[in-house]
């Protein structure tokens, strides 16, 4: 097996990918400050996050593979493994917060990736899924957390 057989990328993708990233999020954090707004740096978060032709699926699954091992690894049965706020589902938590069986419809963009990722993949090997309201500003429901979760009888 060859360095290049791994999933790694040469050494200077590397450099001028994390040099790209600097970039941007200077760039971004430059618009933040001369806005002096939070909500605008919110809505930037929202935005990208409807977009799904954004989301890496190798890279989420490596990720959640990643959260679930470390967390089993402690002992754990769950781990927080999706954070996102809740301006991107499409009634903006209500049905999660009412316990409705169809939360998931309302989900939209990146979230709905990832939850089809947890119901196609992750669902079959007995891994659980609940999502909840982490918190709340001005008394609205501020992010939500997707958690999976794994144990005896819990599939």
């Amino acid at each position: 097996m060859t360095s290049r057989d791994l999933i790694f990328p040469t050494a200077t993708e590397t450099a001028q990918n994390a040099r790209q990233k600097r970039e941007a999020e200077q760039e971004r954090l430059r618009r933040f400050r001369a806005s002096g707004d939070i909500s605008v740096a919110r809505a930037e978060l929202v935005e990208s996050l409807l977009l799904p032709d954004d989301f890496k699926v190798d890279e989420a699954v490596r990720h959640v593979a990643i959260l679930i091992r470390s967390a089993s690894e402690r002992g754990l049965i769950e781990t927080l493994v999706y954070r996102f706020p809740s301006e991107v589902l499409a009634d903006r938590g209500r049905a999660i917060i009412a316990g409705d069986a169809d939360w998931p419809d309302s989900l939209r963009g990146q979230p709905l990736v990832m939850y089809n990722l947890w119901r196609e993949h992750l669902k079959p090997l007995g891994y659980g899924l609940r999502i909840e309201i982490l918190d709340y500003r001005n008394d609205l429901p501020g992010d939500v957390g997707a958690f999976m979760f794994w144990g005896a009888g819990d599939s």
